[in-house]
């Protein structure tokens, strides 16, 4: 008996390390409740995992095998599995972030049998040698995409153990698990993708594909998405493929640069003055600016869980540039708001909206918060969705005056990088 130990790969296609554990013998998956990743974390994101936690062990049924659940450190609890199986080997894919990388190093001396890691289906590795700070010349690494490789047809039939708690999200949730993915891609790939680079920063996010939270717990895997696009050819596809390899280059920068959750990747702009304002912080975080754009979409994103990446952008680069918030502090509870909340995708995210060093452009990109409104949503129906007390994208009664707060930001920023 083998151990397949699943993770962020909530799926049966394109998993490698499922598949070479299946050459050597018959298997048994399982899924570890981490508290180290679940107690922290929000209602709505815990309830996510665990309804696709669910879905799993569906498909390992429907195919005639069984999906193991326990609840504890994986350090403890994966030995323990292993032990009451009887079993040679644990696979599976590599963690690449500062815990997952620290998780398998614990478990890896923990066991007495081995501990295979396979290489997860990323566009770009992101552990690649040479650490990239700037996203292009990162990007020339992407080779093309090698085919997906396809889901067991069956699977051998073992005992099923644990139970999987149900958790209230306090929103509504997508529908879980691979085949609902599987739909929602073909869906983006027949209807919307020749449309994707006209219509990718609507702000109500109808242009995008809205497989984020998919791609999180590993439902969808990066690598079929991309392969399915690219076999349809196009510029659409060209550009959304782009921006799948902007989610490995994100891994890539918390592999090479982990402190970057603490500490800007420039550390120029850790100088600038942070206002410690707790009224002003949750006139950001509650959608009560007077900025429209960053009303509706907070308030969008307490609703949804969802936030197109459009209105990611303009929120932080608001709460950054604008009111020079502690970027750590709102990073953090963006990210909780989140059924995406992954990681190395929000810290970039972040970190380039805000000018903390990803953006290879210089620190004067500053959006212009009503003109961005009108252009990408240009009908005022997104706007009149979430926050309709507002006519327009003109600030009422903001907490803070725009064109000033612009030019104290570039002034500040101007100080710091020429010294």
């Amino acid at each position: 008996m083998y151990l397949v130990w699943h993770r962020a790969d909530l799926r049966l296609a394109d998993h490698p390390a499922l598949l070479e554990a299946l050459r050597s013998g018959p298997v048994v998956g399982l899924v570890v409740l981490d508290p180290n990743n679940l107690a922290a974390v929000s209602p709505r994101r815990r309830a996510w995992f665990l309804e696709n936690v669910r879905a799993l062990r569906e498909a390992y049924r429907e195919r005639g095998g069984a999906l193991w659940v326990r609840q504890g450190l994986p350090w403890e609890e994966v030995p323990q599995a292993a032990r009451a199986l009887g079993a040679k080997a644990v696979y599976a894919l590599k963690g690449y972030t500062p815990y997952g990388r620290h998780r398998d190093q614990r478990v890896r001396e923990a066991l007495p049998i081995p501990l295979h890691l396979l290489s997860a289906p990323h566009l770009v590795p992101p552990d690649l040698p040479r650490a990239y700070r700037v996203y292009t010349p990162f990007s020339r690494n992407f080779q093309g995409v090698d085919p997906p490789l396809p889901a067991p047809e069956a699977l051998p039939p073992g005992p099923e153990e644990g139970e999987i708690p149900r958790e209230n999200p306090g929103i509504p949730l997508p529908e879980p698990g691979e085949g609902a993915a599987q739909k929602r891609l073909k869906a983006f790939l027949e209807g919307k993708l020749p449309r994707y680079p006209l219509e990718r920063d609507r702000l109500d996010g109808e242009g995008g594909s809205r497989l984020s939270p998919y791609f999180t717990l590993g439902v969808l895997s990066p690598r079929q998405a991309a392969w399915e696009a690219l076999r349809r050819g196009g510029e659409g596809a060209r550009k959304w493929v782009s921006e799948l390899l902007w989610r490995d280059f994100s891994y890539h920068l918390l592999y090479h640069f982990p402190w970057m959750r603490e500490r800007a990747l420039d550390a120029r702009y850790e100088a600038l003055p942070w206002q410690e304002d707790e009224e002003l912080f949750l006139a950001w975080y509650l959608g009560k600016t007077g900025v429209p754009l960053v009303d509706a979409a907070m308030r969008e994103l307490h609703a949804t869980g969802f936030l197109a990446n459009r209105a990611r952008m303009a929120v932080a680069q608001f709460a950054v540039k604008y009111l020079l918030l502690p970027w750590q502090k709102a990073e953090a509870r963006f990210k909780d708001l989140l059924l995406d909340g992954d990681t190395p995708q929000n810290l970039q995210g972040w970190q380039w909206a805000g000018g903390l060093g990803v953006d290879a452009a210089p620190y004067f990109r500053v959006f212009n918060l009503v003109e961005q409104g009108r252009r990408h949503d240009p009908e005022g129906s997104w706007l009149r969705r979430w926050a309709p007390e507002y006519p327009s994208y003109e600030p009422q009664d903001p907490v803070v005056d725009l064109p000033q707060a612009r030019r104290r930001y570039l002034e500040l920023a101007q100080r710091l990088t020429q010294g």
